[in-house]
C-alpha cells in the first residue's frame, strides 16, 4: 500500500470528501490494514477516526472495525500518537 497525505472518498450518497491521513497501521500476522485519519488537521483538538482500508479493483475501500482485538490495536496506536 502506498503512502498518502490525503485520500478522496465518495460517500454512499455520492458526495466526495477528503480525509487527512495520520497513519496506516498493518496488523501483525494478518493482511489487515487500518487507516487513522481526520477531516480537519488544523483544529486545536483533532478528532481521530479509524477504519479498515482495503484495495478492491484499484480503489481503496474503507470498512468498519468490528473485532475487539482490531480495536485494541487501533486504540493503542491512537494513545501512542497523542502522547
Amino acid at each position: 500500500m502506498q503512502d498518502f497525505e490525503s485520500i478522496k472518498i465518495s460517500t454512499p450518497d455520492g458526495k466526495e470528501m477528503e480525509l487527512k491521513v495520520i497513519t496506516i497501521l498493518k496488523k501483525p500476522d494478518s493482511d489487515k490494514s487500518f487507516l487513522l485519519y481526520t477531516f480537519d488537521e488544523n483544529a486545536e483538538n483533532v478528532d481521530i477516526y479509524a477504519s479498515i482500508i482495503k484495495e478492491e479493483e484499484g480503489n481503496y475501500v474503507l470498512d468498519s472495525i468490528t473485532e475487539k482485538d482490531d480495536w485494541d490495536l487501533v486504540q493503542k496506536a491512537i494513545q501512542e500518537l497523542s502522547e
